[in-house]
């Protein structure tokens, strides 16, 4: 992709995003820590693991096996299971659980200054019901499809350690019998940060501007984060 290109791209869904602006009911400022590692078990398996904490938000805990295809996409199929934790909403005290079976597909390529990375995802979402502010014995469910896309710009390479600027969006759509209209956007998350990656571990570092759709409306929230992510890989193969 050339940079005009990207910059075109950028300046559309800038204009697309600032659309909901009309309709935002609340704003927040937050902080999301979050800790990916992948580790090799063989040169076609890997575990994957994640570890995310938005303070007064939720923490997230997610765990998966991974198939490497050897195309020249780098083709990744992973299936695992997640637990979540979100915190009570304003003038409550009892948090909602969340068992999350998920599975996703990847594809990445490159070329001399720029890597393009596609993330397909589904979670079966299996949400904790609360009532008058009592956890109950019962879920609510529903499907959730998400779809990143995330490029990186790296203006200089040096041996084992490169700087890059980064830019990303995903979007969430959440469907099923609990959903309004059956299927609705849930999220969409706009990313642009920086980060340097080093022998096996990246540090990244971001602004992601989190917009939410109401459950019961076509209002939105939006979360202004700043983002903080270790990325490390790991070799378990035997020598």
């Amino acid at each position: 992709m050339k940079k005009k290109q990207l910059i075109s791209g950028l300046i559309l869904l800038f204009i697309h995003y600032s659309g909901f602006t009309q309709v935002i009911t609340n704003q927040e400022q937050q902080i999301w820590m979050g800790y990916i590692t992948q580790s090799k078990v063989s040169n076609s398996h890997s575990i994957w693991n994640d570890f995310h904490w938005v303070p007064g938000s939720f923490i997230l805990g997610r765990t998966g096996f991974t198939f490497h295809l050897t195309d020249s996409l780098k083709t990744t199929i992973t299936a695992g299971y997640a637990f979540a934790m979100s915190y009570p909403p304003e003038n409550q005290n009892t948090f909602r659980p969340e068992h999350r079976p998920w599975g996703q597909i990847t594809l990445s390529h490159k070329n001399t200054r720029f890597s393009y990375f596609h993330r397909f995802r589904y979670e079966a979402r299996l949400r904790g019901l609360i009532i008058d502010d009592h956890l109950q014995n019962e879920f609510n469910f529903n499907h959730r499809l998400r779809y990143l896309f995330q490029t990186r710009f790296y203006p200089n390479s040096k041996l084992n350690k490169k700087w890059f600027l980064m830019f990303s969006d995903e979007i969430l759509c959440n469907a099923g019998n609990d959903v309004k209209n059956h299927f609705r956007l849930d999220q969409n998350r706009i990313s642009i940060g920086t980060g340097l990656h080093y022998k096996k571990s990246t540090f990244q570092i971001a602004y992601m501007n989190q917009m939410i759709e109401s459950n019961a409306s076509t209002t939105f929230k939006m979360n202004h984060n700043l983002q903080i992510l270790v990325f490390q890989n790991f070799d378990w193969r035997k020598k």
